[in-house]
């Protein structure tokens, strides 16, 4: 078993729940944004463990090798989203995959506004309602089938080819 990186959605979203008790607590907007962009990077970062263990550990690679890390580090934030983005791609995936793409959508837009929009309102309910969809999308993807996790893998991470 490989040290914990601090990069595990597990460890990312309970530090989005602290933010939005800090945020409770001392009522600066700051806390809000950063628990809704670390809630982001939790559903991202389990996507890219997901590669990484579904196209290599599963195939008998070794845990945390320089591949593993290589594979880990391939996702694109734009590529991603424009494959979750695919209604045609997703339809051949379980409902799993699906709720996880819609989820990834969704949360990425919420921390690019967190993150960039000076105007973008926050409150406490609507953070909780995001660091809650992010854990939904977590056990969405961890939840589905593993053949059907490599196939999404290279469906974010290769190119289509069009013949």
């Amino acid at each position: 078993m490989s040290r914990p990186t601090g990069l595990e959605a597990a460890a990312l979203l309970s530090v989005a729940f602290h933010l939005l008790e800090a945020g409770r607590q001392s009522g600066d907007a700051a806390f809000f944004r950063r628990a809704v962009s670390t809630a982001y990077y939790a559903v991202f970062h389990c996507l890219a463990r997901v590669c990484a263990d579904r196209l290599l550990r599963d195939a008998g690679a070794g845990a945390r090798g320089v591949a593993w890390r290589r594979v880990y580090r391939s996702p694109q934030h734009g590529q991603v989203r424009k494959r979750c983005g695919d209604a045609r791609g997703l339809a051949q995936y379980p409902d799993e995959i699906r709720r996880f793409a819609h989820g990834f959508l969704s949360l990425q837009n919420r921390r690019h506004a967190a993150d960039y929009d000076p105007d973008y309102a926050l409150d406490a309910a609507e953070v909780r309602r995001q660091l809650v969809v992010a854990l939904e999308v977590v056990r969405a993807l961890e939840e589905a089938p593993r053949d059907d996790q490599r196939d999404f893998a290279t469906h974010v991470l290769l190119p289509v080819r069009r013949t």
